[in-house]
């Protein structure tokens, strides 16, 4: 695998970006994971899973929600089976009671999200 890397990044995989380590990375997503561990900002995830927990759609329009929903789970690792059942949860009344009355099975989160706009611009 051959890749470019600068500065303090290029110290942290020196020993294992060689084939002559004993254990080099065997992928990018080996390398990337990697350095994820070594960079990424712990308090930032668990600010924002705190901040996804606590996030309720209340009277502010879906767009501006949505939009904050996606910008919060960007930062979590969570499957979208797990999404949809949150937002679902974290939707208004007005939206939760014609979700509940909706016989669609949704197969994508993206999916839930236009049938959800299509209701919020009805209403």
């Amino acid at each position: 695998m051959i890749f470019r890397l600068e500065g303090d990044a290029d110290q942290q995989i020196y020993a294992k970006h060689h084939v002559e380590a004993l254990s080099f990375y065997q992928s990018l997503s080996e390398l990337l994971k990697h350095l994820k561990e070594i960079y990424e900002d712990q308090n930032l995830i668990r600010k924002c899973h705190h901040k996804y927990v606590a996030l309720k759609q209340l009277n502010k329009p879906f767009s501006s929600f949505y939009s904050e929903f996606t910008r919060i789970f960007s930062f979590l690792n969570y499957d979208d089976i797990t999404l949809m059942n949150d937002i679902q949860n974290k939707i208004n009344n007005r939206l939760q009671n014609a979700l509940s009355v909706c016989l669609i099975e949704f197969s994508s989160l993206n999916k839930l999200k236009i049938f959800i706009q299509d209701v919020n611009n009805k209403q």
